[in-house]
């Protein structure tokens, strides 16, 4: 710092003047600390060096000089942040000392102090010559002292003036105390010298050892400050004392005594027995503070002389301080103090050798020396004594000594070390303060081996208070004030705990309270608070003790509240919410650190409460419910919000609150409308309410013994003294809120609040088993059933559509809403569900504890432990099946029949959880056992199987077949969405070797492959899906083509090449990747693969706020503006139904989300199904579980067969739906407002089209759309799973034979005594027939069907399977399948038509011909042969027209490749249905099938019926009755054509043949044959034919049918 003070010197000064500034510069600094220097700015120490060089400059001989002011630019060239005193004077002892003394004095901090010495020489004016060496004491040089400080800034000039007054004030009582030094010393030798003559020879010793002391004083043991004599004169009887003031020396001549001569008499006793008793020196103190070197009081050594008759005669007062030197030095070579010594060991008579002899002596040694000066022998004997009496015992000891002048008290107060503290002091000094009202109090503490410590408190009185006081009372009040709280703790533990216990835990806690909580608490207290920590000891971590109180003194609502916590302080932002929510106001809060001495760290946290909802509170009842309270929302076990304040208002326990909470947030999921805190508000303001709804719940479900009717009155009662308690409720919303609370209270069946856990404690979660069609207002569709499960770690919801119902559990991130979520996703599951036995179902939970910190393996812990709970609380509330009886959980009050069936399944966020799952329910002996989640360790491997995307595939595949490409031969370009680390996307980017995979994203990249090469980018693909993990990152770069790369989605822009414009047709050279992606999006490939997690595209009608997925707003597309040619979607809610329906009108193939990956659903159905047979097996003892195990995973290959073929079927049946509604559009809407009449069809919640939209699309001829078409065949399929559930379904064996089809053939032929009692049997019958008549028939054919004959659902069924299997509709139509790619899918298509149009119409027939139930298996033999038998000479047997139209179509079929008998059963498969007619006919007639065929065709060619059939059929149906009409008509032309046959045959002669029998017939006839004849004439020359001009006709048919009557028996069923 000083070489930068030279540099700025030397620049800013002439050389000379550098020089001389130089020097000065390293004078004035050279005591200064080299720390403070570096600190300082050197333009500032520069400034400070010019100010005092400056200030010095000018100086009277011994005249001081003080500068107190504070620098800056403007006044002084520099500045300090700091006031600074300069002062410049004569060099003395003592000055900085005394200086700094009075700046303390002041309580101003000093920043800043340095000294030097500058041995200066002054011209005639007094100023500074800079010739000389200053650092040299020469002759004409004088030692002026430089000061320099800087203390706390201050501005007030008043103060800075009386500052700098009182500075040269402190520097002249030093100048004239050093002056004087040599005279008072020169004075005390001659008072030595004067003791040599003792007056009298009997004190010669004393006056020796008074000599003695003096040469001791003057031997460096006194700072001499001031001396005067004083002398006794007489005048009468009466004596002075006088001071000769020419004497006086030092201080006392520097501030003159106000009065010089006293009247012996007037003063105290105490003062006059001083100054006339006959010690020769004595010993006083002054009553003033030094100002000079030490602020402590003088001492005051008084040397008397004495006449021959020892009366005093005069003496000489010194002042001064004992230097540092007596303080150290023992006592025992001090003149005068060693006699006193001695006198003290005489008194005492103890061997010196003895303990109390040198104990005694230690005593003395240490005793305090001012005491030893000031006490008498006798004084000081009766002290140490006593102190010797301690004997090292943990005591208080007090002693008080009173000077001779009454200026002083001295206190000795000896205390155990260990309780020795400030605080301790201070309370003596208390003591001491109230008792003398001194105006000082100084004290010295001494602290040695010894277990007491010692403070003398020295106590200035004040002397216009004479003090009178009693040691003892003094005494004793002070070792109360000092009495240990330790002691008073010890007491009180063996008061309360034992003598052994209590010692035991005092030594554990003795130290352990700091003095802030003994200073606030009682011992007693700390005892209560030692149980509380001992008993928290005893617990784990994390544990909390309390204490709920109330102090005497307080208020009513004023309490306490002590938290005790192990090792770490409690953060008080967690702590005080909670009482805040429990409705206390934090008024105060002290932590307290209790140390044990194990080393045992706790903290207690005292709180001062104040209850905010009352002016009241009672303490004793709330006191236990108030700590539960929070002692579970602490621990987690109840949630921190405002539903708390019901249990000090409402006395409610937290438990109790948690079903208020319940219902709330289960409110919040239904969408009440009502915010969760408003709900609070509301109970709280309302508590006898609120304390009402949870006595109607404990109502409703307490476990007394008292039956449903009678539980029923009890809840009647209480819910109307709710509706009469609403009178008080002033809002609006409070009454809907409490209402709701009723309304759902009431619609809950079960709940598990009344189980207890294995540790038989209150489970951590609640159920509650809702019945969503007993609430209001619910989001549609309603669930059949909901299980809402609460807690403060997790919440979720499971809802299902029917009692059996299976669906996934999606670990959710949607806190607010996550029921909408799985609503919709239910919805889904619902239509994907259609083709398994179980209705759709879907569960959701969020994870409400996350961890923020501990990565991956912390995080998935806790999700783990929520799925566990979420698993746990659904089965607490769902009965179970042991040995084939429904047992219901226990504690639970059921208000619902059985329900023992649930099954879940893996969803997003929980692929890896089913076995978490099955171990749960294995271990609660859930009748279900591994079989109730799908996907685990022993069950069906989805993403290995790859059977969701197959199954997608499957999807696909027909779209593109549709349009005449074969995707596993023909390379086709495909934009992804996902990655090949994903089950879907991976394997579905791996099932065909054509795939170009132009681009893909997820959720951190966007690949690009603008021209792939197929067959490298396959075997690429494969490499990363056959890693552990992988993202597109992994992707090998040089594989990708020109133009392409991978691009993070977290970038600013992606650089756009010219490829990837020619692909994407892109215009821009940088996209955002958002943009990207959307431009991705709507790139014109063949195919987008969605097997990723998204929403990416919506209708233009819909806002993306409605879509539900905000992450992806900013890429979302409109279905308009997709240019794929086919969308598969393998992940689930990849496009909204209206998006697909945009994109399905525009011209693009998709069906839907729940349509492509239904493999998977279906492949954990099949999973279950199995399992459960299984697992009766090996319940049985029939098989090993290991046997059980391999038997289940050898049907891998064969169940995921018969999902894919599931697949295929149903997207069959939307493909021919679809083209069949373009042209009967009436009969789906039909069927649409059927099931709306019924309930079982919201179409807007569904995005079915309105009447509006229809009328819009009969306009443009369209149907509906594919999407759209899959949503009604579901819905068709799940209609149909539950009327099929009938007796006269399942107990029927030949329709129960087609349980066998819904699994592996060898796993039946295997099991089939077992299958045959299958727990799910009926279900699974009823499930595969409905999938089998939909597959087959179509969307509308059971409606259609019972909208013509009025049959019932088992009636139409059995109908359908006579008339499937006499035709053999399955054998053929799997010939027509296997001719995919080999023929046209518009032919394939045509044919399953004609075969469908066949089974419908003998299907009506047998429901019209067949009065009582058809006996399927009778019908079946009886038809069937002849049916094959008349299908084989159609070709033959056809006459006429009906063979050049059967010709026609054969020919057209052979010719596109169909095989010669497939083509001539589907050629004639409209003259087929006559066999059912014919067959018949031969039956009546008694000949054979081949005569009544010809006949019956010859008659139909003849009469020209088959030119009257097709009429009939080309009417067009407009609407339903059109539609029923046509049905009649062919009806009734079928029977008339039999009626016909019958009649022709029955007159036929032996040797006649036909064409003479139909001959002769005319003859007969002619005149209804020419009447007929004439009809069908005008029929043909009418421009358009009406169904009212076919009906005439056909009368007239009639009337020459019922003309032959009487050549044979009557035919069965006709019209009378």
């Amino acid at each position: 710092m000083l070489t930068a003070l030279h540099t700025l010197i030397k620049e800013r000064n002439h050389n000379e003047q550098a020089a001389v500034l130089q020097r000065f510069a390293d004078l004035y600094f050279s005591g200064a600390p080299a720390d403070e220097l570096l600190a300082r700015s050197v333009e500032d120490v520069y400034g400070a060096t010019l100010s005092c060089w400056q200030f010095i400059q000018q100086r009277k001989p011994h005249q001081p000089k003080v500068r107190v002011f504070n620098p800056d630019y403007e006044n002084h060239g520099w500045q300090s942040i700091h006031t600074v005193v300069e002062i410049v004077c004569d060099d003395m002892p003592f000055l900085v000392d005394s200086v700094r003394m009075q700046l303390n004095a002041r309580q101003l901090s000093l920043h800043s102090i340095h000294y030097c010495v500058l041995n200066a020489q002054r011209d005639k004016k007094h100023q500074l010559k800079t010739e000389n060496d200053w650092h040299k004491d020469d002759k004409g040089t004088t030692a002026e002292a430089i000061i320099y400080i800087e203390f706390d800034h201050h501005s007030d000039t008043a103060l800075l003036q009386s500052l700098t007054e009182e500075l040269l004030e402190i520097i002249a009582e030093v100048n004239a105390c050093v002056n004087d030094f040599p005279t008072i010393v020169k004075k005390a030798e001659t008072t030595l010298a004067r003791l040599s003559k003792p007056h009298h020879k009997d004190r010669a010793a004393d006056y020796k050892e008074a000599q003695e002391f003096l040469r001791w004083l003057i031997s460096n043991h006194f700072t001499f400050l001031a001396c005067d004599e004083f002398h006794i004169e007489s005048e009468g009887k009466e004596q002075y004392v006088v001071r000769d003031s020419t004497q006086d020396l030092g201080l006392f001549n520097y501030n003159k005594a106000s009065r010089d001569r006293l009247l012996l008499r007037d003063l105290e006793d105490e003062v006059r027995d001083f100054i006339t008793n006959q010690q020769i020196v004595s010993f006083m103190k002054s009553g003033s503070r030094s100002r000079v070197h030490r602020p402590a009081y003088p001492d005051y050594v008084v040397v008397k002389f004495f006449n021959k008759e020892g009366e005093v005669t005069g003496g000489v007062r010194f002042m001064g301080l004992y230097t540092s030197m007596v303080y150290i030095e023992t006592p025992n070579n001090i003149p005068l103090v060693r006699e006193k010594l001695n006198e003290v060991r005489k008194m005492a008579d103890f061997n010196p050798a003895s303990h109390s002899g040198k104990e005694l002596n230690r005593i003395l040694e240490v005793y305090p020396r001012d005491e030893l000066f000031q006490s008498t022998a006798e004084q000081l004997h009766r002290t140490s004594l006593s102190i010797l009496n301690i004997q090292e015992r943990r005591q208080t000891r007090v002693y008080l000594r009173k000077d001779s002048y009454s200026k002083f008290v001295s206190c000795l107060a000896y205390v155990p070390r260990d309780i020795y503290n400030t605080e301790l002091r201070q309370r003596i000094e208390a003591v001491l303060t109230a008792e003398f009202s001194p105006l000082d109090i100084e004290f010295n503490t001494y602290f040695s081996e010894s277990i007491l410590a010692r403070t003398q408190y020295t106590l200035r009185l004040n002397p216009d208070n004479p003090v009178v006081f009693d040691e003892q009372a003094v005494a004793r009040k002070i070792r109360q004030v000092a009495r240990s709280w330790q002691d008073d703790l010890h007491d009180a533990l063996i008061e309360q705990a034992g003598e052994e216990k209590g010692n035991h835990q005092f030594h554990r806690y003795r130290d352990a309270f700091p003095a802030g909580y003994r200073e606030s608490f009682s011992a007693r207290t700390a005892v209560v608070d030692v149980q509380h920590m001992e008993h928290l000891c005893e617990q784990g971590d994390g544990q909390l003790a309390m204490s709920f109180y109330r102090e005497l003194e307080e208020g009513d609502n004023e309490l306490r509240f002590k938290l005790f916590n192990r090792k770490t302080i409690l953060p008080l932002s967690d702590v005080i919410p909670v009482l805040e929510n429990l409705g206390l106001r934090v008024m105060g809060e002290h932590p307290y650190e209790i140390i044990c001495a194990d080393g045992e760290r706790i903290w207690i946290h005292n709180f001062l409460l104040r209850y905010t909802l009352s002016d009241s509170i009672n303490i004793a009842a709330v006191k236990g419910l108030f700590q539960d309270s929070f002692r579970a929302v602490w621990e987690g076990q109840a949630e921190n919000d405002g539903f708390n304040r019901l249990v000090l208002g409402g006395q409610l326990s937290w438990k109790d609150i948690s079903i208020l909470r319940a219902y709330a947030r289960y409110m919040k999921q239904i969408r009440f409308g009502i915010s969760e805190s408003y709900i609070a508000e509301t109970l709280c303001r309302y508590i006898d309410i609120s304390a009402k709804l949870v006595h109607m719940f404990h109502l409703r479900f307490g476990l007394q013994d008292r039956s449903l009717e009678q539980r029923d009155d009890d809840i009647s009662q209480c819910e109307q003294q709710l509706i009469e308690a609403l009178d008080g409720v002033d809002q609006l919303n409070e009454d809907r809120t409490i209402r709701r609370y009723i309304d759902l209270i009431k619609a809950t069946l079960r709940t598990n609040f009344f189980q207890l856990d294995d540790h038989s404690q209150s489970k951590s979660y609640l159920s509650l088993k809702m019945n969503p069609a007993a609430i209001s207002d619910m989001p549609l569709p309603r669930p059949m059933f909901e299980i809402f499960v609460y807690s403060p770690r997790v919440e979720g919801v499971h809802l299902r559509g029917g009692r059996v119902a299976r669906g996934g559990l999606r670990w959710s991130d949607r806190s607010d809403d996550f029921r909408t979520e799985v609503l919709g996703l239910v919805k889904a599951q619902q239509v994907k569900n259609a083709v398994i036995v179980p209705v759709g179902a879907k569960g959701g939970f969020i994870a409400k504890c996350l961890p923020k910190d501990g990565g991956r393996d912390a995080f998935m812990a806790e999700g783990i432990a929520s799925y566990q709970a979420f698993i746990s609380a659904l089965l607490d509330v769902t009965d179970n099946l042991v040995e084939g009886q429904v047992v219901p959980p226990q504690n639970v009050i059921r208000h619902d029949d059985d329900d023992p069936y649930l099954v879940v399944a893996a969803d997003k966020g929980t692929a890896t959880f089913s076995d978490i799952a099955n171990e749960i329910a294995v271990t609660r002996g859930f009748w279900m056992g591994d079989a109730f989640a799908s996907g685990g360790s022993i069950g069906y491997d989805h993403k290995k199987m790859g059977i969701t995307a197959r199954g997608a595939w499957v999807s696909v595949q027909r779209h593109f077949r549709e349009q005449g490409i074969n995707i596993q031969e023909t390379d086709f370009s495909v934009v992804g969405i996902g990655d090949m680390a994903g089950d879907v996307f991976g394997n579905g980017m791996l099932l065909s070797e054509h795939i170009c995979l132009v681009s893909a994203f997820n959720h951190m990249h966007i690949f690009v492959d603008p021209n792939p090469d197929a067959a490298r980018s396959f075997v690429e693909r494969k490499r990363l899906f056959e890693l552990p993990r992988s993202s597109w990152d992994d992707y090998n770069k040089e594989l990708i083509s020109k133009g392409g790369g991978i691009f993070l989605r977290s970038a600013k822009s992606v650089p756009v090449s010219l490829e990837m414009k020619q692909r994407f047709g892109i215009v821009e050279d940088r996209l955002p990747p958002n943009d990207l992606i959307k431009a991705i999006l709507r790139a014109p490939v063949d195919l987008i693969w969605n097997g990723g997690i998204g929403t990416y595209i919506k209708s233009s009608a819909e806002r993306h706020s409605q879509v539900g997925d905000k992450a992806n707003d900013g890429l979302r597309i409109n279905g308009k503006e997709v240019r794929a040619k086919v969308i598969g979607e393998g992940g689930n809610l990849g496009m909204t139904q209206l998006g697909r329906v945009e994109y399905g009108l525009k011209g693009g193939a998709s069906y839907t989300d729940f349509i492509d990956n239904a493999g998977g659903v279906d492949c954990s159905d099949h999973e279950v199904n199995i399992k459960i047979m299984l697992n009766e097996v090996l319940d049985s003892g029939d098989l090993t579980r290991k046997q059980r195990n391999e038997i289940f995973m050898q049907q891998t290959d064969d169940v995921a067969r018969l999902v894919l073929n599931n697949n295929y079927c149903q997207t069959q049946a939307i493909a021919l739906a679809y083209r069949d509604c373009k042209v009967r559009l009436d009969e789906y809407v039909r069927l649409m407002r059927e099931y709306e009449s019924h309930g079982k069809l919201n179409r807007a919640l569904e995005f079915l089209p309105n009447e509006e939209v229809l009328m819009e699309r009969r306009a443009a001829s369209q149907g509906l759309t594919r999407p759209e078409l899959a949503v009604l065949i579901s819905y068709t399929k799940a209609d149909l799973k539950e009327q099929l559930n009938h007796p006269d379904i399942y107990d029927d064996e030949y329709v129960a034979s087609i349980l066998h089809t819904a699994f592996p053939n060898a796993f039946c032929e295997r099991f089939a005594e077992p299958l045959s009692h299958h727990r799910l049997r009926r279900e699974i019958i009823a499930t595969q027939l409905a999938n089998d008549m939909v597959n087959y028939m179509g969307i509308t054919f059971v409606n259609r069907l019972h909208d013509s004959t009025g049959a019932n659902m088992s009636d139409i069924a059995r109908s359908y399977i006579t008339a499937r299997d006499i035709f053999a509709l399955p054998e053929h139509w799997q010939a027509i399948t296997a001719m995919d790619y080999h023929i046209s899918t518009a032919e394939q298509e045509d044919m399953m038509a004609d075969l469908m149009r066949l089974v419908r119409r003998a299907s009506r027939w047998f429901l019209r011909n067949r009065r009582a139930k058809v006996d399927i298996g009778a019908e079946v033999a009886r038809f069937k042969p002849a049916v094959q038998s008349i299908a084989a000479e159609l070709g033959r047997t056809l006459k006429g027209s009906a063979l050049e139209r059967w010709q026609e179509v054969y020919n057209r079929r052979v010719e596109a490749g169909v095989p010669e008998a497939l083509a001539a059963l589907t050629a004639g498969a409209a003259n087929l249905y006559s066999a059912l007619g014919i067959i018949e006919a031969a039956a009546q007639t008694g000949r054979d099938i081949r005569q009544v065929a010809e006949a019956y065709f010859e008659m139909g060619e003849h009469l020209s019926l088959n030119w009257f059939i097709q009429q009939v059929n080309a009417l067009p149906s407009n609407s339903h009755w059109e539609a029923l009409a046509r049905e009649t008509l062919r009806d009734d032309l079928d029977w008339q054509q039999r009626a016909l046959t019958v009649g022709i045959l029955g007159a036929q002669e032996d040797g006649v043949s036909l064409a003479d029998s139909i001959a002769q017939w005319e003859e007969e006839y002619a005149s209804l044959v020419a009447r007929w004849a004439n009809m069908l004439n005008e029929l043909k020359a009418a421009d358009t034919l009406e169904f009212t001009m076919l009906s005439v006709a056909l009368r007239e048919l009639l009337d020459l049918a019922q003309a032959s009557r009487h050549q044979r028996p009557c035919v069965e069923g006709e019209p009378l």
